[in-house]
């Protein structure tokens, strides 16, 4: 039997969404994590994008022992066929009242991999960061991130998410040994120029507005840095708070490096790129850094995703331009007043 501390109310209610895919050699863990929160105020959504594996089994029988999670807060959705990572939050952030049977008003939109382990007082943290009385936040903070760890090292996989001209991604603070946050943080919250969607908070009502992740990105990847370059267009900050801790077990759903990862990565890059940057800056400053990191920074293994990426997005050039202008009408919902 899981015993977990007794529900403590907080002022705030947060969606938490998970998405699986053949994620059970590491479902249990994030579940336990997120029952030992010292957070409580949370409605949980699990939704499985068609895992073949016995994923779906797992959650059922964690679910079954656990005195936290129940018919109220805790809700698991199997998907017939595999939608995406950006459709499966989408769906449920758009239909929590269906799937939920009542009309929750949430304040938090939270997102975990199904490879995180929280540590325990990391959901309290991380939306804390919205609220300017209970800890350094402002309120035009309009994603929060935090630090995550090595799943099972104290080494740091990830302070804050940056992005280079050509829309190279990668984590700052890789590899850096952790000592404790007294001894390698100065500051609890890190401007970023992205939050990874492993761990990931939003105001829902602010989410909604900007409709949601853009479906374009599937199956996975540049859904969150897109969604971030487009509130950070309308004023809003991105940051990353170091009092919010987890770990990861990194590329889990999807091998990092591997054929299928180079595939989805440079095909959604590009499109990220073209939908991002104006066409001026496209010229002046994409182009020529694109040109650069194919010289010096491309490895072979990465040709053939390449070609496929410059050809598909080409071809899909004035559909891209059609997402290009709803962005624009889209920002000023979200513009910050």
């Amino acid at each position: 039997m899981v015993r977990e501390p007794q529900y403590r109310n907080m002022s705030s209610k947060s969606l938490v969404i998970i998405v699986t895919y053949n994620s059970s050699q590491f479902i249990e863990n994030c579940l336990k994590s997120v029952a030992l929160q010292t957070y409580k105020d949370w409605q949980l959504i699990l939704v499985d994008n068609d895992s073949t594996d016995d994923t779906v089994k797992r959650i059922r029988s964690f679910r079954n022992q656990s005195i936290v999670l129940d018919g109220y807060n805790f809700k698991n959705i199997c998907l017939k066929r595999n939608i995406g990572f950006s459709g499966a939050v989408n769906y449920v952030a758009f239909n929590t009242a269906k799937i939920t049977g009542k009309k929750i008003d949430f304040k938090y939109l939270v997102l975990l991999n199904p490879d995180i382990y929280l540590l325990p007082d990391a959901l309290e943290n991380l939306v804390a960061t919205f609220d300017p009385v209970r800890q350094v936040g402002d309120h035009d903070i309009g994603v929060a991130g935090g630090l995550i760890l090595e799943y099972e090292e104290n080494i740091i996989q990830h302070k804050r998410g940056k992005v280079t001209t050509n829309f190279i991604t990668y984590h700052e603070g890789v590899g850096e040994k952790y000592k404790g946050l007294a001894a390698d943080m100065e500051r609890p919250i890190l401007g970023s120029d992205y939050v990874t969607g492993a761990f990931f908070a939003t105001p829902f009502s602010l989410f909604i507005n900007a409709g949601g992740f853009d479906r374009g990105y599937r199956p996975v990847y540049f859904e969150e840095l897109d969604y971030c370059l487009k509130l950070r267009e309308a004023g809003w900050r991105i940051v990353s708070n170091m009092n919010a801790g987890c770990r990861h077990f990194e590329g889990a759903s999807v091998k990092k490096f591997s054929n299928r990862f180079y595939h989805n990565y440079h095909k959604n890059r590009l499109r990220c790129a073209l939908l991002n940057i104006a066409l001026t800056d496209l010229l002046r400053l994409f182009i020529p850094a694109e040109l650069r990191w194919l010289r010096n920074g491309a490895t072979r293994d990465q040709v053939t995703a390449l070609l496929y990426a410059y050809f598909i997005n080409c071809l899909f050039i004035l559909l891209n331009l059609a997402v290009k202008i709803k962005n624009h009408f889209i920002l000023s919902r979200i513009e910050l007043k």
